[in-house]
């Protein structure tokens, strides 16, 4: 399996007077991302996890460099690579470029929380075993 990739077409919404991608919808991008990897590659969406598992994974923490800026119209694809699972967190590198040129470099971490919000927890075992997989599959 290789890195995991959406493309994300800047849209007038997502920009301001200047035809800039303004930096949160960055974030609103690469949420939507790592929303798509773990319904495509870890094979739990979302709502599965909250209806069956009774957990989410918000993000906790992230590092961004922006690079070069991003303007209406660019066809940018997002990267993730996992670098690292925890016994509740999971760690992606994220990279966003428009053709060859890189735009943003982010590192992530999402924590597997109780839906209640009362505290993290560890990965439900299946959950673990997928992201375990999909790590080792990455080239």
């Amino acid at each position: 399996m290789s890195l995991y990739r959406r493309q994300h077409k800047v849209r007038f919404a997502e920009t301001d007077y200047a035809g800039i991608m303004f930096y949160p919808r960055y974030f609103e991008a690469l949420n939507a991302t790592v929303e798509d990897w773990f319904a495509d590659v870890a094979q739990c969406r979302f709502e599965d996890m909250l209806d069956e598992y009774d957990a989410g994974t918000p993000l906790v923490s992230v590092e961004t460099g922006f690079i070069k800026p991003c303007r209406l119209g660019d066809i940018l694809t997002f990267t993730l690579k996992v670098t690292s699972i925890g016994k509740t967190s999971l760690t992606f590198e994220a990279v966003t470029s428009c053709g060859e040129e890189t735009r943003m470099r982010a590192t992530l971490t999402h924590v597997c929380v109780k839906r209640d919000i009362s505290g993290t927890a560890p990965w439900p075992p299946v959950i673990r075993e997928r992201l375990a997989v999909a790590m080792e599959n990455q080239d």
